[in-house]
């Protein structure tokens, strides 16, 4: 592996993104959107203060850069160069070119021609790295996140294999997920857990079970399963997914309920039932939620456990019996 830093202006950056040859979409990374106006404001103004910022990695394939680290800061840059968002009403008033400037509130657009172009021209290191092995690539995003909060969640994609993480991204990634998933819960990695749990329910059968939903069953299975799971399956769970998109335009489902409810719809067209019956189901079900004391008797304490997530799967697998 050979890795080199380079120097590069913002304009560069965003030249580079707007051509598709720096990309923030990586199998190991968060989504964009993970940051609050108050971390962009911060990331414009240590710019523009010349504040040492953390460097960028990605990986180099074909003439592409894939940002394994840095995706926040990148996306951050290139929509607020795009007036995507307003700095933050309390940011203090920054030194540009030997003058005060109050900054606070303001888009890209109205700031001063002076101030645009400092930001245009400000500076950030990104390494690229080439000749990467899966491994390489795998132990480097370990590395630059061991002493950084990212939760078992998160850091369980470095126990993945190639295949199963691209899956996994490109399901969590679904725009029906953008439905079910609040911001806390994509930053914190809940989709790609509440897939990885869809899935476990997907390969349990009557000689193995994938029931237990606590952290080490769960880095158990990626470890041990990850590289059999037929694409089929998943090419199977997108289109259920793609089915739930289309019927509905707002939904909220208890995080719980989810992987059951996405195994149904995998089975519902696995076994060429009519969709539209199952939406029924998640209907009625959504609605009677608070009262059904059959099904919330697993949902009260210990969620993950084996007899509680088996308690609603088989809640599921009877509706789906009776359809």
């Amino acid at each position: 592996m050979d890795s080199t830093c380079r120097t590069k202006t913002l304009q560069a950056l965003n030249k580079q993104m707007d051509k598709g040859a720096l990309v923030l979409r990586h199998k190991l990374q968060r989504p964009e959107g993970q940051w609050n106006r108050r971390q962009k404001t911060d990331l414009i103004d240590s710019l523009l203060r010349k504040y040492p910022i953390n460097p960028t990695y990605a990986i180099k394939e074909n003439g592409v850069l894939s940002v394994i680290d840095g995706v926040q800061r990148l996306s951050c840059v290139r929509d607020f160069v795009a007036d995507k968002f307003a700095l933050s009403k309390d940011m203090e008033p920054v030194n540009v070119n030997g003058e005060e400037k109050s900054l606070a509130g303001l888009k890209f657009s109205k700031l001063d021609e002076d101030t645009r172009d400092a930001i245009l021209s400000a500076e950030l290191q990104l390494y690229e790295l080439t000749d990467c092995t899966e491994k390489d690539v795998r132990e480097i995003f370990r590395r630059q996140n061991a002493g950084k909060p990212l939760n078992g969640k998160l850091l369980r994609v470095v126990h993945e294999s190639d295949a199963f993480s691209e899956s996994v991204y490109s399901l969590a990634t679904h725009p029906f997920m953008d439905k079910l998933m609040t911001k806390a819960q994509r930053k914190n990695g809940t989709d790609r857990d509440l897939i990885i749990q869809t899935l476990m329910l997907i390969e349990t059968n009557q000689d193995q079970e994938f029931v237990s939903f606590r952290t080490k069953d769960i880095d158990s299975f990626v470890a041990m399963r990850s590289n059999e799971i037929e694409p089929d399956k998943i090419k199977l769970l997108q289109n259920a997914l793609d089915q739930f998109d289309d019927a509905y335009e707002k939904i909220k489902i208890p995080a719980t309920s989810i992987p059951m409810i996405l195994y149904s719809g995998y089975r519902f067209l696995e076994e060429d039932r009519p969709f539209q019956k199952l939406i029924g189901f998640v209907d009625e079900f959504l609605s009677a939620y608070d009262a059904n004391e059959e099904y919330k008797q697993y949902v009260q304490s210990g969620t993950s456990s084996a007899e509680n997530v088996r308690g609603r799967l088989n809640y599921w697998k009877n509706m789906i019996q009776t359809a």
